[in-house]
């Protein structure tokens, strides 16, 4: 006895660290992807929980311990910009229930990781100890490593050849558990070597001969089958958005809709357009990241930073305070930015990507990068001479050393596939000017002069061989910030002149206290609708200097004109300037009027929209009950469903012919038992009653058989052979 049961909890025992190792090669790719941590501690879960169905935990004792193991879990990773954890919890289930999942805190995302984990292995045990069949999970493994493979970044490989491996000792060892079993083999440690030691020795030679044939590379590389999947979704699916900041520029285009949560607030003199970084490796589609290394630059509290665009003279200085209402892993900029003050951390350094001017706070040994909640600033605004703007010409960008060859070359990539006309149109517009500065106001001005039309409605994406730039500038002329801002960087590099793409937040709205704070200073508040795009020109013998070619938008503020002597007329140039700039004035004035036009317009859509969340809460939560009822129900099937068979047939009380048939049937689809050709029915049920351990098929059949063979028999009434019925009924639930 004592030999029987080491040999079953060795075979459980192997079983589960062979299913241990696969749901590792599940575990690997997500952390990887998603730069998830604390490996150790996710594979001491699938531990507990495999631990736990091994040894056949009493349920509420297995679920108490999985349940503190994963509050344990979650108050480890707690930080505490999440706040207290009751709040974080009920934040997250508000988020999760609207459909605001960025939103959710860590922990939250953490716990509904593990209790999926939980409900898999439970699954898995399912299989293993009832079904003793693995196959499904087997192909889902294989499957989910391939498509992680082709898809992804991920080098699936190894993992795949590992799951391989795993899937077929398992598959082996429950198919030898079955054969065994059917056979009614004695389960001893020979016979079971006799099964599986051929099936070691093929799985060892086939592995083997896999690794030892020659491999060859493809003859041709394939499309990237990711992008394929995501031009023909944007193509055919007309997917509509929220607006927001995304870091992820690959593909441009689309519908959105507007979205008031807040990002942050900040306080200052001035409303300021906040950067985070600029862009410049355009594809056709969208913009990406610069493959080369990103070169840094480190700096501390109080030193200066080194910005592509630097700040006006020391005694404009100003300080800004900064509050984030969102967490993100970057800070976000006023031009002229020149120092950090303070924040809500402390012993933390920070630092700032050369290229792309975005800025992180790192902290510890390891550089990991933090959010912070809170941060101040000072800065001046930048400043740039009217005179030095017009003098500016475009031979003189080859010569000027204030940007590197590399920034150069960057800052002037133009793919291949732009089509000639962008850069006709580019020069069209440009060449009655002289000065750099000019053109790119020409630029500007024609987006406002041309029939151009801001929406985030109508939008779409470029469908077939379409470029992003050509499709507004000729077929749409109808897009929002990015569809203009792009066109302009474009259209600049088409002739020459380096430009680059920037990406942050407008200005914002002051606080519904207009009152202004102590020392002149107010308070801005950023939503997700002022997450915004727009240009930076490189002026030569000046530095690179801020557009807002978006109609709609007011625009930058940073130039300061020379001063001129009395003496001195006006010349046509500062003529036709002075004249520009009082109808932007003009336009300023009634730009305000336009807005309030339009907020009144957007007011009730908006206070309907508000409404209309909260009232949509509650069909949303029942939504989400009746999904956990129905896997709930789902799991747990083959206990509720048989019990409610036999609640229909005691109320139906069929005849004894009929309530055989329905027995025969599920004995056949559920255990495996089947009658033989020219089997009796009463061998057939010794059979049964043998395999069962149960005398009530032979007790059922006696009355079966005595109603078809004898004529003058009464049929058996309902209340004599229902007790034997329900008890083999019973025995299908596996």
């Amino acid at each position: 006895m004592e030999n029987k049961d080491l040999l079953k909890w060795s075979k459980l025992l192997f079983l589960y660290v062979l299913i241990f190792f696969m749901l590792r090669e599940w575990l690997l790719p997500v952390m990887e992807l998603t730069n998830t941590g604390h490996y150790d501690l996710l594979m001491l879960f699938i531990v507990i929980c495999l631990v736990t169905n091994i040894a056949h935990v009493h349920t509420g004792i297995s679920v108490g311990i999985k349940g503190a193991y994963i509050i344990w879990f979650m108050l480890y990773i707690q930080k505490p910009q999440d706040g207290p954890f009751i709040q974080s919890i009920t934040e997250s289930m508000r988020a999760l229930v609207t459909g605001n999942w960025i939103d959710m805190s860590d922990g939250f995302k953490t716990m509904l990781f593990l209790i999926l984990l939980w409900m898999t292995i439970y699954l898995i045990h399912h299989w293993l100890t009832i079904r003793r069949s693995i196959l499904f999970f087997f192909i889902l493994t294989v499957l989910f490593l391939a498509l992680i493979d082709t898809f992804t970044k991920y080098n699936a490989d190894a993992s795949i050849i590992r799951t391989m491996i795993l899937g077929f000792l398992l598959t082996g060892l429950l198919f030898t558990e079955r054969l065994m079993s059917e056979n009614k083999m004695k389960q001893t440690i020979g016979n079971y070597l006799k099964l599986l030691v051929p099936l070691f020795l093929l799985i060892g030679v086939s592995a083997a001969f896999a690794y030892a044939m020659p491999k060859q590379k493809a003859a041709t590389n394939l499309p990237e089958p990711i992008e394929n999947l995501v031009k023909w979704t944007n193509a055919n699916i007309n997917t509509v958005g929220k607006i927001g900041y995304v870091e992820n520029d690959d593909q441009l285009g689309g519908d959105f809709e507007r979205d008031s949560t807040p990002v942050f607030q900040y306080t200052a003199k001035e409303p300021q357009y906040m950067r985070v970084e600029s862009k410049s490796s355009y594809t056709g589609r969208g913009w990406k990241n610069a493959q080369n290394e990103i070169l840094v630059s480190t700096f501390d509290y109080g030193e200066a930073i080194k910005t592509s665009i630097p700040g006006g003279k020391k005694k404009n200085e100003l300080d800004m305070r900064v509050k984030m209402d969102k967490k993100y892993s970057f800070l976000v900029q006023p031009y002229g930015v020149k120092e950090i003050l303070r924040s809500n951390e402390k012993n933390n350094q920070f630092y700032i990507e050369i290229d792309s001017g975005k800025i992180r706070a790192t902290k510890g040994k390891d550089r990991k990068v933090v959010d912070l909640l809170s941060y101040e600033y000072v800065y001046t605004k930048p400043i740039y001479k009217q005179k030095e703007l017009d003098a500016s010409r475009m031979q003189m960008i080859a010569k000027d050393t204030g940007i590197t060859p590399k920034e150069k070359k960057e800052n002037l990539q133009v793919p291949a596939t732009l089509p000639k006309r962008v850069r006709d149109l580019a020069t069209d517009i440009t060449k009655d000017e002289k000065s750099v500065y000019d053109k790119a106001n020409a630029v500007v001005d024609y987006f406002k002069t041309s029939g151009y039309r801001y929406s985030n409605i109508n939008v779409g994406y470029p469908t077939g061989d379409e470029d992003y730039v050509d499709r507004f500038l000729f077929d749409t002329k109808v897009g929002y910030c990015d569809n203009f801002s792009t066109s302009m960087v474009m259209m600049m590099r088409s002739i020459g002149v380096p430009t680059r793409w920037v990406k942050g937040f407008s200005p914002g709205d002051k606080t519904a206290s207009t009152e202004v704070l102590k020392d002149g200073m107010s308070q801005y508040s950023v939503t997700n609708n002022n997450a915004h795009s727009w240009v930076e020109v490189y002026i030569p013998e000046v530095g690179w200097m801020p557009f807002e070619p978006t109609i709609g938008f007011e625009g930058f503020d940073e130039q300061v004109e020379e001063e001129t002597t009395q003496n001195e007329a006006p010349t046509k140039k500062e003529e036709k300037k002075q004249e520009e700039q009082k109808k932007q004035e003009e336009q300023k004035k009634e730009q305000p009027k336009k807005e309030q036009e339009m907020k009144k317009e957007q007011q009730p859509k908006e206070q309907k929209a508000t409404t209309t969340n909260t009232n949509n809460w509650l069909p949303i939560a029942f939504g989400i009950g009746v999904i956990v009822l129905a896997i709930v129900l789902f799991f747990t099937r083959h206990r509720w469903y048989v019990n409610l068979f036999i609640w229909y047939y005691n109320q139906k009380k069929p005849p004894i012919e009929q309530a055989y048939r329905v027995l025969l049937r599920r004995l056949a689809r559920h255990n495996l038992l089947v009658r033989e050709d020219g089997e009796t029915l009463a061998t057939f049920a010794k059979r049964v009653d043998q395999q069962l351990r149960t005398e009530d098929m032979s007790k059922l059949t006696n009355l079966m058989e005595r109603r078809l063979y004898d004529p003058n028999a009464d049929s058996a009434r309902w209340d004599e052979f229902k007790e034997c019925w329900k008890n083999l009924i019973n025995e299908t639930r596996g």
